[in-house]
């Protein structure tokens, strides 16, 4: 059988990927102080608050997944697959942000 070879663009993806399933490390953490945005009156009732809470407390599924799958779309040379891989790593920031503009902090 012969040996595949990755795509030159697959290695900077999958050290991207890298980064959040790195910082899983520093999760409880941040876990940690999710609870004190609860902290100012009437806050429980802001929906944008809850859905930050809830990113944070499944930030290390879609970081260790979205790298796994990188790293199995480098193996396999498959582009495609290690970009899917990335984006999946990084579904958290675009979620993240968008909650956060609902905030009334930001407003």
């Amino acid at each position: 059988m012969q040996p595949t070879h990755s795509h030159p663009l697959s290695i900077p993806l999958l050290a991207l990927a890298f980064l959040p399933a790195i910082a899983i490390i520093a999760w409880p953490a941040a876990l940690f102080m999710s609870v004190f945005i609860f902290d100012a009156p009437d806050s429980d009732k802001v929906f944008a608050n809850w859905i930050i809470v809830l990113v944070l407390l499944t930030y290390p599924a879609p970081s260790y997944l979205g790298f796994k799958k990188a790293k199995h779309g480098h193996e396999i040379a498959d582009l495609k697959e290690c970009f899917k891989g990335f984006v999946l790593a990084y579904s958290f920031v675009l979620i993240f942000y968008v909650s956060s503009l609902f905030t009334p902090f930001f407003n």
